[in-house]
């Protein structure tokens, strides 16, 4: 490795990353001072913070961590990637000190440098680490709360987040919950009614609104209810949130506030029972920890002497009011309360207050709650959740442009290659020209893999469910896989099933797929079996082999990101190793569980469990013949539209290759202009992004002018074809890029015979 140049050097200390240059030998060549400042700080000795001439093994024996678990994992790091074994490597660990703890991430990276070496980083993530944390923490407050708490859209009224108090009371599971809206759980409401209650907030007139009604449970019981209700944006969405208290009366007898106080003082709030004049009656010991004074002060105190004095005569005239129209007020009734302690400091509350009848007259129970500390919370939680999902809508932004700006120069790529190998008349050429391909698809897969893996992460995926025929399913993987299982001499056998089930039958075919391409890669001589076992109210899809099997100490890694059995050296023609952990992916979205069993050198089942459909079949679904259209005798005539000169440049040479009229533009109003010019093409092939229109809008505006229900192809780039789907358009069909030219050219020649 070349000596570092003072320019380099300096370079190098400007960074605040911490960074230590190592060569080919494992020798630490140069650390800049931010490396060195971070080794100070966690009391490392001067020989190891100058570190120069030493290996990172040397470097950890120094300091007395080299038997630490994340030491001896970061010092084969290097190894691996100094040997060639790893192209990179990332790791996050802790570092304990004596009066804190952080949390870094080391990223060793090659140099590209003929004499070798990697550079070695650490990045302090601390604060993500701790902020996990807290989201984690206020999300579980939110779940444990136990006032019942609705969060549901402003335009759908779908429930977006129901918590625990709620779905138990009510007896829903959270799934079935976001099925439903409040005009479900309400009875005394139709939706038209709930929209004019809502207007008032929807307008802007009002804040908040609080009203009664009847909450209905599963099992048809009904109780009564207050709901406290106001309008918010998350994200620039409407949102609804509405606090939901049981208001069922509960007579109280004489007797029975006589032993209130024994319940009060087992509660962990403050607790006053008080008069229609505001005399307290009756404190528990909490409320003397909360306000100072000793109990028997508090029982000959009026309770507004416990308001600060600029709210007393307001507090005065409610509680009036409510004595006249007493009713149940639970905990965090969107109110901004405040108490004032015997010293004088205010804290701001939550108060409680259920009215209490007696033989002698009303009386007010209320609980007190310090809320200091939940505000502060309630603050940083409402900020960790912007932010992730700030953080969502940039991830699903990126997604679209990723998938859409990597898959035009595979697109284009692949026109030229089909171009050329109709050209080529040569065994070699051709056999290269093979090659080029299978390396494309390979780079496709890849890249499909890790946009499905992104996209189910961030949410954007959502499942489509409906009742169907098993039989549908076992078809399309009798089509699709038998090829490849008689190209390895495979018996391959799928029983036949009239069983209905209900699910997302493109995802569900995504998770049979996996494990049947799984059974066949992994399996060198025998079977592969496919059938559906259906007992009770589900269904289990099977797929067993008779392959090399899984040992038992990895069943529990095999649906990890990147893992795959017997493939240390990352061949890529045994997968990626994302496949399972998409499935997984798959199976939790549409709650379908997997399992597994299997036997080293005798082969393996995989299974999902899919619910039955309410409607079964009563026979064996057949699949559909195909109506085969006259032949034409004319030349196709092709209208192409997109506004990328490679894609257009590649599709003009393999059409005139072919033999077929095309007509190009780069924009729809381009392709109406040809229109306009007597072009009468047979089949209409437009990308979906461009300039002016989008494809959807250029299939619609061109049909218009030709009058007719012209044969169209949409070419898209994005993760997700959901807004060409509500388009509805009929005589289309959708391609995702980089598109399989044999299958472009096929279905024009079939559609224009």
């Amino acid at each position: 490795m070349a000596t570092i140049d003072s320019h380099t050097r300096a370079v190098l200390n400007s960074l605040p990353t911490h960074l230590a240059i190592i060569d080919g030998a494992g020798i630490v060549v140069q650390v800049n001072d931010a490396w060195a400042e971070f080794a100070r700080q966690n009391g490392a000795s001067e020989a190891i913070v100058a570190a120069n001439g030493s290996t990172y093994k040397d470097l950890c024996r120094k300091s007395g961590r080299y038997q630490d678990e994340d030491a001896v994992r970061a010092i084969k790091a290097i190894g691996s990637v100094l040997q060639g074994q790893a192209i990179d490597h990332r790791m996050e660990y802790p570092c304990v000190t004596a009066d804190k703890t952080r949390w870094f991430v080391m990223i060793v990276m090659p140099l590209q440098d003929e004499q070798g070496g990697v550079v070695v980083s650490h990045y302090d993530i601390t604060d993500r680490k701790y902020s996990e944390r807290r989201r984690a923490w206020f999300d579980q407050i939110f779940d444990r709360s136990l006032n019942e708490i609705f969060v549901f859209d402003a335009d759908t009224f779908g429930f977006v987040e129901v918590n625990h108090a709620a779905r138990t009371n009510l007896g829903y599971s959270i799934d079935e919950m976001r099925r439903l809206t409040p005009v479900d759980i309400k009875p005394q409401y139709e939706l038209e009614d709930f929209r004019k209650l809502v207007g008032s907030l929807v307008s802007g007139k009002q804040s908040k609104i609080e009203f009664h009604t009847i909450h209905q449970r599963k099992d048809g019981s009904r109780y009564p209810v207050e709901i406290h209700l106001q309008m918010m944006q998350f994200d620039e969405r409407p949102l609804f949130v509405a606090i939901v208290l049981d208001i069922t009366e509960r007579t109280v007898s004489a007797e029975a506030l006589a032993q209130a106080q024994l319940f009060l003082e087992s509660a962990p709030d403050a607790m006053l029972i008080v008069g229609a004049e505001g005399a307290i009656e009756i404190a528990n010991s909490q409320a003397e920890k909360l306000f100072g004074y000793p109990r028997a002060t508090l029982q000959n105190m009026n309770v507004d002497a416990l308001v600060p004095v600029r709210f007393r005569d307001a507090h005065a005239d409610n509680r009036g009011r409510y004595f006249k129209a007493p009713r149940v007020r639970g905990m965090g009734s969107e109110l901004d309360l405040f108490g004032v302690t015997k010293d004088g400091e205010e804290i701001p509350i939550e108060v409680s207050l259920s009215p209490i009848k007696t033989l002698d007259g009303m009386r007010v129970a209320a609980a007190i709650r310090n809320v200091t500390q939940r505000r502060e919370d309630a603050r940083i939680l409402q900020a960790a959740k912007e932010a992730a999902e700030n953080a969502t809508v940039t991830k699903t932004r990126f997604l679209a442009a990723a998938s859409h700006d990597l898959r035009q120069p595979l697109q284009s790529i692949g026109l030229y290659l089909s171009t050329l190998t109709r050209l080529l008349d040569q065994p070699k050429p051709l056999e290269i020209s093979t090659k080029i391909r299978d390396s494309l698809t390979v780079m496709n897969d890849i890249l499909e893999a890790l946009l499905d893996v992104s996209k189910f992460e961030s949410g954007s995926v959502t499942p489509v469910r409906k009742e169907f025929p098993i039989q549908i399913l076992f078809d399309k993987l009798r089509t699709d896989a038998e090829p490849h299982g008689m190209e390895k001499g495979l018996t391959l056998e799928i029983e036949d099933s009239d069983c209905m089930v209900d699910s997302d039958p493109a995802l569900l075919l995504r998770i049979v797929e996996n494990f049947m391409t799984n059974a066949i890669r992994y399996t060198n001589s025998g079977y592969v079996k496919v059938r559906c076992v259906c007992a009770g109210s589900s269904a289990r899809i099977e797929v067993e082999d008779s392959g090399i099997g899984i040992p038992a100490e990895v069943l529990e890694t095999i649906f990890e990101e990147y893992f795959q059995v017997e493939n240390n050296v990352r061949d890529r023609n045994q997968g990626l190793g994302l496949g399972l952990s998409i499935v997984k992916y798959i199976a939790a979205l549409l709650n379908h569980p997997l399992n597994i069993k299997s036997v080293p050198g005798e082969g393996s089942t995989f299974s999902v469990d899919v619910p039955k459909a309410e409607t079964q079949s009563d026979a064996i679904i057949s699949q559909t013949a195909v109506e085969v259209s006259p032949v034409r005798n004319n030349q196709p005539s092709v209208l192409f539209v997109d506004d990328d000169p490679a894609i257009v440049d590649g599709i003009k040479e393999l059409f005139e290759l072919i033999n077929m009229e095309l007509c190009c533009a780069g924009s729809g109003d381009e392709a109406l202009q040809h229109i306009r010019n007597g072009v009468k093409p047979d089949v209409l092939i437009s990308d979906f992004r461009l300039p002016d229109y989008n494809g959807i809008e250029v299939v619609q505006r061109v049909r218009q002018c030709t009058r007719g229900d012209l044969p169209a192809v949409i070419l898209t780039g994005d993760t997700s074809s959901a807004e060409i789907d509500r388009a509805n358009l009929s005589n289309c069909r959708v391609l995702h890029k980089p598109v399989d030219i044999d299958e472009l050219v096929t279905y024009v020649e079939q559609v224009t015979r």
